[in-house]
């Protein structure tokens, strides 16, 4: 069989594996993402040499559907930096710093330190600095895949702020990464390259994907059509790639660069993300299965203490830093307890990292990238559960997610549904039920995770929380959390106009009771009523039957409407 025929059918092959296995898995409970690891594990060189059975995906098969994932990749990158805005930073402050820093320190510190001493006293290759050694897995221990978080992310549609905080975090993990890689690799290995070359290998990609983001965004003020926006999309991702391999930068730190520019600079970044949305999704399945293939299982044997090492205190590192970093920043429980898990996704950048230390150092790098790649296998199939784990305890995934695709239509009836439809089609009208999504109660569309506004706020802390809020009416809780009505934005905008009261008001001077709420046993018929009934609304707080102050959740508008087209 021609060679190309048959990596067109591989690669059909993946896809409907990927289809199969992925609504299997998630009826375990399991985010897809796994599944697609999954498939491409099986299908791949690792796997089938070591038990034996013939191998769907040969070297030479991955190495020619290699420029898919480096396609796919790059527009992962582009939305990571499409997730990293200025309104985030500005609404949090110094403590998404105090946060990013105590994850980032906490996870470099402990793998440095165990790592080193691990190889002092264990490591076959005693003349190598154990500092060294150290320095270069504490650094890519940095690093968190990006792919598979935003994944789970988009596939349980997560949103709030547990979610905003984990997509900036992962952008400013390899950000960081990246730059200290680089840093080290100079200082360390190729001092006599000089200060030059470092500057030039940290700011050109950095001022490619800015300027490209620039133009996109200038460019993207002219184009309606969501076809014309996939285009600029993914030419200027592709295009800020070439340009960076073609003068040998980092390519993932130009087209982050390039997201995060557009993000903040575009009227139209909103539209721009929306529309690549629309057609990456297959090429972020064949890419999973393209890393699952490439995952060397092999190397487990052989990452030795210094890889357990790695594995035990790169996962500390992320959960005791994220937990103490969001105590320290004032972040909350939640994120106390369930930004860490999303933290611990490994791939692609630890991957490249890993490779270019192999190239740069043989010998010493080399046993490195058997330790990362062994590292690899764990965190990204270990991954993906603990980013679902994390944002479903979050509660920031409408429980209807969950539950409307784990009764997925049987086959039977599914048959059913084709051949009723081809009678309709050839003229033989035939009667049909439609299902409705009216019955679906409060709980399972709400979302839990909550931002509020206490009773004591000052006026110009207010002000702060409101402007980076993706409300127009905003709960108020008092002390002890219960509910006591909603602040709305005319009502600060009026006070705005006299001056003199700003320094005396607190929140509580400007809450207005709020009689129309919603009850977690309600159904959305009666909810689609209520916003009928009073146009001007757009969210309903969820008050506890039982405990009538206790606020549950939030319930827009749009998530109602999502229900009723979902089913």
């Amino acid at each position: 069989m021609n060679a190309s025929v048959y990596t067109f059918a591989a690669a059909a092959g993946l896809f409907w594996l990927a289809l199969f296995v992925g609504r299997l898995i998630f009826q375990w409970h399991l985010p897809r993402v796994t599944g697609y690891l999954l498939v491409g594990l099986a299908a791949g060189p690792s796997l089938s040499h070591l038990l034996g059975y013939p191998t769907l995906l040969d070297y030479r098969d991955l190495e020619r559907l290699e420029p898919v994932s480096h396609i796919a990749l790059t527009l992962i990158m582009l939305a990571i930096g499409m997730h990293f805005r200025s309104e985030h930073l500005r609404r949090w402050r110094h403590r998404i710093a105090v946060l990013s820093f105590s994850e980032i320190g906490t996870t470099f510190f402990l793998v440095f330190i165990a790592t080193a001493t691990t190889h002092y006293f264990f490591g076959k290759t005693q003349e190598t600095s154990p500092l060294h050694i150290g320095l270069f897995l504490g650094i890519i221990a940095i690093a968190t895949a990006p792919a598979a978080t935003l994944l789970v992310i988009r596939e349980y549609d997560s949103a709030g702020p547990v979610t905003d905080v984990i997509t900036t975090l992962i952008g400013l993990n390899n950000l960081v990464c990246v730059l200290f890689f680089n840093v080290a690799l100079y200082a360390l290995l190729t001092p006599a390259a000089g200060i030059d070359a470092l500057a030039i290998s940290l700011v050109l990609p950095l001022l490619i994907g800015a300027v490209a983001g620039f133009l996109m965004s200038v460019w993207a003020e002219r184009l309606r059509a969501s076809s014309e926006q996939q285009l600029l999309m993914l030419g200027g991702a592709i295009g800020v790639t070439a340009i960076c391999d073609l003068l040998h930068v980092d390519a993932l730190l130009g087209t982050f660069t390039c997201g995060a520019v557009l993000a903040n600079a575009s009227t139209r970044d909103g539209e721009l993300l929306a529309s690549i949305r629309q057609l990456d999704y297959p090429l972020y399945v064949l890419f999973f299965a393209l890393a699952g293939a490439n995952l060397h299982i092999e190397m487990l044997g052989q990452i030795g203490i210094v890889g357990v090492a790695y594995v035990l205190l790169r996962t500390a590192g992320k959960l005791v830093g994220c937990r103490l970093g969001a105590r320290w920043g004032n972040f909350g429980e939640r994120h106390e307890q369930w930004t860490g898990p999303a933290m611990l996704s490994q791939a692609g950048v630890a991957i490249g990292l890993s490779s270019i230390l192999a190239e740069a150092w043989p010998g010493p790098g080399q046993m490195l990238q058997t330790v990362v790649l062994g590292a690899v296998v764990l965190f990204e199939l270990g991954g993906p559960v603990a980013v679902r784990i994390g944002l479903v305890q979050a509660g920031e995934v409408p429980v209807l997610t969950l539950l409307a695709r784990k009764a997925p239509v049987g086959t039977f009836e599914s048959l059913h549904h084709v051949v009723t439809h081809f009678r309709q089609s050839l003229g033989v009208p035939q009667g049909h039920r439609v299902d409705h999504a009216g019955h679906i109660l409060v709980e399972h569309v709400m979302r839990k995770s909550v931002d509020t506004i206490h009773t004591d706020t000052k006026f110009n802390e207010l002000l702060h929380l409101i402007a980076h809020s993706r409300y127009d009416r905003f709960p108020v809780v008092d002390a002890e959390e219960r509910f006591v009505g909603v602040i709305a934005y005319e009502d600060v905008r009026d006070m705005l106009f006299d001056p003199y009261l700003v320094n005396l008001v607190i929140a509580a001077d400007l809450v207005r009771p709020l009689q129309t709420v919603a009850r977690p046993q309600q159904t959305l018929s009666e909810i689609l009523k209520i916003f009928r009934e009073h146009p001007d609304i757009s969210y309903l707080p969820v008050l506890d039957e039982a405990d009538h102050g206790h606020l549950l959740g939030i319930l827009s508008q749009n998530d109602v409407l999502a229900a009723f087209r979902r089913l």
